[in-house]
């Protein structure tokens, strides 16, 4: 059985889901990152080690899964409007939020928009954190000449490259597995057909900088966080997780010795760590 087992119709397209858990608990809502990734990549160990506590819903965000995707180019409100949306669907009216990377920075979108929606917040690894990305001029050089498909075609093809590409996902490169390399590869070769993170870049990011820093703002959120980063992530270099946290309000920081996806590199650290905070008075 698929892991997404659900569907829900939401602004026209049927979006896939898990919910698990007991159905009086307060729902948490989990959700992946951008690029290679979908909801059971990012979130099948935290939902089988959680789920006997905690009412756990996990999209695949459209574009990703077996969620169809948007029609062009995406930016951040976008896709927190449609968080908004998948919520009514569900009947939603409040829920914890935990997302990575670019479902992190959907997660702080809510809590800054919507607060009435969010409990708690756990952003990981989040974007919406930092005015541009790493070697910025390079990355959108190759976002413009349309060079990612060489990228998503490597990693499809060659366990070598994407084990490479996981290796510089995570913090050790030891800890990669063959069934990470297996799932990546297939997530590689659909990705690189359908090109949903060069949609969501084309949107936001430019030669200067991106679109959405949030940083300014974070000040404002008035709920409490836990904002979860990896020491060694490449992705979002974790300078910037440290100056977030000191804005946020009622923020914990939890910093671990993981890459970008300590949920995937660091199941036995990450769980614990949300499941506490979820428990919290």
């Amino acid at each position: 059985m698929p892991f997404t087992d659900h569907f829900v119709t939401v602004e026209g397209r049927p979006v896939a889901y898990v919910d698990e858990g007991p159905r009086d608990a307060a729902p948490v809502i989990l959700l992946h990152g951008g690029g290679f990734d979908h909801a059971e990549l990012t979130w099948r160990i935290t939902t089988a080690d959680l789920r006997d506590r905690f009412r756990l819903v996990v999209p695949d965000i459209p574009g990703y899964g077996r969620s169809p995707g948007f029609d062009g180019p995406h930016d951040l409100p976008r896709l927190g409007r449609w968080l908004v949306a998948f919520l009514d669907a569900m009947e939603i009216a409040r829920a914890d939020v935990c997302g990575v990377s670019m479902g992190g920075g959907m997660a702080l979108w809510l809590a800054l928009e919507h607060p009435d929606r969010v409990r708690r917040l756990v952003p990981v690894g989040s974007y919406g954190i930092m005015p541009r990305v790493p070697m910025h001029r390079v990355a959108h050089g190759i976002l413009r000449t349309r060079l990612t498909w060489l990228i998503y075609n490597g990693a499809g093809r060659s366990r070598m490259l994407a084990r490479a590409g996981l290796a510089a996902s995570y913090g050790r490169r030891q800890r990669v597995t063959e069934r990470a390399v297996d799932e990546l590869m297939d997530v590689a070769r659909d990705q690189g057909r359908r090109r949903s993170f060069d949609a969501f870049l084309a949107a936001e990011m430019d030669a200067r900088g991106l679109k959405s820093d949030l940083t300014p703002r974070l000040g404002d959120i008035a709920k409490p966080v836990l904002l979860v980063h990896g020491s060694e992530d490449r992705v979002v270099p974790v300078r910037h997780a440290r100056r977030a946290a000191a804005r946020i309000p009622d923020a914990r920081y939890l910093e671990l010795a993981t890459g970008h996806w300590p949920m995937r590199e660091r199941p036995d650290l990450f769980n614990p760590a949300l499941a506490d905070f979820l428990a919290s008075p």
